[in-house]
């Protein structure tokens, strides 16, 4: 007489392998486009000035010369239908995929300025700033090695294009703040958030003397509206701030990582945090409400209300210049979509209208997408866009 075991699988463990998978896809939030104008500028008064955000634009690829090309052509209508009127091109960071500029490989990389630079040429006023992001201070290396990518691109800027059309700010591999007037009472104050990130020894003062700086900074532009320009974002929705898929961008082991916080590159690290701890003392000490802080780093565009006093009203991402990334909905967002794209502020004189490009589809035109209104200390300023059905 034989006997049979019936041995009933155990399916608790593939269950929790398919929910730890399926809890770590990366989210994507759906918007439904806004009708707008292209061009929609600030509607109070004749347009002061105008404001563009193009960020990690570094990589050749089709996205970037959709973006590039759209922006050219913006910038011809704006020098049609306002004549004279100032305007900015921020890059940035990221300008130089992938490891930043290398001497032995000038032809290639040399290639990625002058296309960026390229798309300002339709204006006769616009100048284009750049600030660098980790990938430009050569992606980790050493900072002897990183510090020396860093000055290549400021010296190759400086062949590109004169003074008068482009400039990298902050300069000489320093961190800042290195402040920009743009028209009559708007003031841009560039960071260079990588240098935090790493603290590189040096000539440029320690951490606790750019914060200060950045604090005084801000007390002597109390009377304009300020925009802070990094690289890294205070707040976001995509995979650097924890918005990341199992396998996305390399191994399972790449997921937990983010997760952790063991990269300097992403939100949960600590010397990510202790970098937006000392910019928000800065603020707070200050007593001066910055209306935006803008950057690039995730490649998405993304519209998000900060809150408190020690916060920019808003925080614009705008890092799809030349790659695309998922983004999720988070405390306070507006608007995100993880398409390329870039945006623009126009600058009234009593109001701020911020305006977003985006490729919402593989083969669509980049067009306006959303747009509102920006008050720092209005919580009813930029309503939320309207969710897709099926989000």
């Amino acid at each position: 007489m034989s006997t049979h075991f019936r041995i009933k699988p155990d399916l608790r463990a593939p269950a929790v392998a398919a929910a730890l998978l399926l809890g770590a896809c990366a989210r994507q939030v759906h918007y439904e486009p806004m009708a707008v104008r292209a061009d929609q500028a600030a509607s109070t008064g004749p347009l002061s000035a105008s404001l563009y955000l193009v960020g990690d634009a570094g990589d050749d690829s089709p996205g970037r010369a959709a973006v590039l090309g759209h922006l050219h052509a913006d910038l011809a209508r704006m020098e049609s239908e306002r004549p004279g009127v100032p305007v900015v091109v921020a890059f940035l960071g990221d300008n130089i995929y992938d490891v930043g500029a290398r001497e032995d490989f000038k032809h290639e990389d040399f290639a990625h300025l002058e296309a960026q630079v390229g798309a300002i040429e339709a204006s006769s006023v616009a100048h284009a700033v750049f600030l660098p992001g980790n990938h430009d201070w050569a992606k980790g290396a050493r900072d002897a090695t990183a510090l020396t990518a860093v000055r290549i691109q400021e010296r190759w800027l400086g062949e590109v294009a004169g003074p008068e059309r482009a400039s990298f700010r902050p300069a000489d591999g320093c961190p800042g703040p290195a402040g920009m007037d743009l028209g009559a009472d708007v003031r841009i104050v560039f960071i260079d958030t990588e240098w935090l990130l790493r603290r590189p020894v040096g000539t440029c003062g320690t951490v606790d003397d750019f914060y200060q700086a950045l604090g005084d900074e801000l007390e002597a532009s109390a009377d304009r509206r300020v925009i802070l320009a990094a690289h890294h974002p205070m707040a976001t929705g995509g995979p650097h701030g924890g918005n990341i898929g199992a396998f996305y961008n390399g191994p399972f082991v790449y997921y937990l990582a983010v997760q952790a916080g063991l990269s300097v590159q992403d939100i949960a690290s600590g010397r990510y945090g202790d970098m937006l701890q000392g910019i928000r003392g800065a603020i707070g000490d200050s007593g001066v409400q910055p209306l935006a802080f803008v950057s690039g780093h995730d490649h998405s565009l993304q519209v998000i209300r900060m809150q408190g006093a020690s916060n920019p009203g808003f925080q614009l991402v705008s890092g799809s210049g030349s790659k695309t990334s998922p983004t999720d909905r988070v405390d306070g967002t507006r608007f995100a979509a993880g398409s390329h794209g870039y945006m623009r502020i126009d600058f009234g004189p009593t109001d701020s209208r911020l305006t977003v490009f985006a490729q919402l589809g593989e083969r669509a035109s980049i067009r306006p997408v959303f747009s509102c209104t920006l008050v720092a200390d209005d919580e009813a300023s930029c309503p939320e866009a309207r969710l897709a059905a099926d989000r």
